[in-house]
C-alpha cells in the first residue's frame, strides 16, 4: 500500500507540475555565454525527467566563487518549485510616484540536487555550477526505462 501512496503522490506532483503551464524562462547575460544547458520550464522538465538549473558566481578564491555559484543555482530551485512572493509598495505624493520598491522573497528546502558541472576561471575568478534536481523515483520503472534507452 506504501509504494501505491509513493507513486500516486509522485504522478500527482508530476501533473501539477505540466497543470501549471509554461514558465517564463530564466535568461541573464552570463547564460548566453553558459556551457551547461538550463531547464527550468516545468513542462520540458516533465518530459526530460528533471529540473537543471546553472548558477554564476565570482569571488576571491576558488570555493569562494563556487559556493556563490551553487547558491545562486540553489536558489533558481527554490524559485522555480515553490515559486515567488512579490510585494511591492509604492509612494505617491502630489498625483507623481515618489518611489517605488519591489520585495521578492522565496524559500524552501532543496533535496536530493546533484552536481551535474562545475567549472571557475582562474583568470576572472567566476564560477559556473549546474545543479540538477530528478523528478522521477528511481523505482522498477525508470530502471526498466533506463535500460530501454541503452538498447536503441
Amino acid at each position: 500500500m506504501k509504494f501505491f501512496v509513493k507513486y500516486f503522490a509522485i504522478i500527482l506532483t508530476m501533473l501539477t507540475f505540466v497543470s501549471m503551464g509554461a514558465q517564463t524562462s530564466y535568461a541573464s547575460e552570463n547564460q548566453a555565454h553558459s556551457s551547461f544547458n538550463e531547464i527550468s520550464d516545468k513542462n520540458e522538465a516533465f518530459y526530460a525527467g528533471y529540473f537543471q538549473v546553472v548558477g554564476h558566481g565570482e569571488g576571491d578564491s576558488k570555493s569562494m566563487a563556487l559556493l556563490a555559484a551553487r547558491s545562486v543555482a540553489q536558489a533558481r530551485l527554490v524559485e522555480i518549485i515553490n515559486g515567488l512572493q512579490v510585494e511591492r509598495q509604492t509612494l505617491v505624493r502630489n498625483g507623481k510616484i515618489k518611489q517605488d520598491i519591489i520585495n521578492l522573497k522565496s524559500h524552501g528546502v532543496i533535496r536530493f540536487a546533484s552536481v551535474c558541472g562545475e567549472k571557475y576561471s582562474p583568470k576572472s575568478g567566476e564560477a559556473e555550477v549546474c545543479l540538477r534536481l530528478t523528478l522521477r523515483s528511481g523505482g522498477l520503472g525508470d530502471l526498466v526505462k533506463g535500460l530501454v534507452d541503452d538498447v536503441k
